[in-house]
């Protein structure tokens, strides 16, 4: 279980650094729109930020079919989920970004589901 659970976490922090690396990416791009989707496919194409969250994703998939076969799918994806609490309590310092009382209480959600998930571990 320990081995599963640390690959687990290792899919995770690839998956959120992908997150990352992406929005670091197409904050230098700008803002998307019909007007300037050719323009900005092209820089978006070509961002290193972007991609490096690629890579880290393909490599989180990779690990991540390592995980599925020896894991329960029920008791293995809930895991994922804390990807959101990592970018959630990440967003604020690393882009500055809000975070209010509401996010937080769900982050605490999250993680009760996720500690209650993992006792299940057959």
């Amino acid at each position: 279980m320990l081995k599963n659970l640390v690959m687990i976490l290792v899919t995770v922090v690839l998956n959120t650094a992908g997150q990352f690396m992406m929005k670091a990416g197409i904050n230098r791009v700008g803002k998307i729109g019909l007007g300037n989707i050719v323009e900005a496919f092209q820089k978006v194409v070509t961002s290193w930020y972007v991609i490096g969250g690629f890579t880290s994703y393909a490599l989180s998939a990779v690990l991540w079919i390592l995980i599925l076969s020896r894991s329960e799918l029920s008791w293995a994806f809930p895991m994922v989920s804390l990807s959101y609490v990592i970018t959630a309590l990440l967003a604020p310092y690393l882009l500055n970004e809000t975070f209010s009382i509401q996010r937080f209480v769900g982050i605490l959600v999250i993680c009760a589901g996720v500690f209650l998930v993992s006792r299940t571990y057959n």
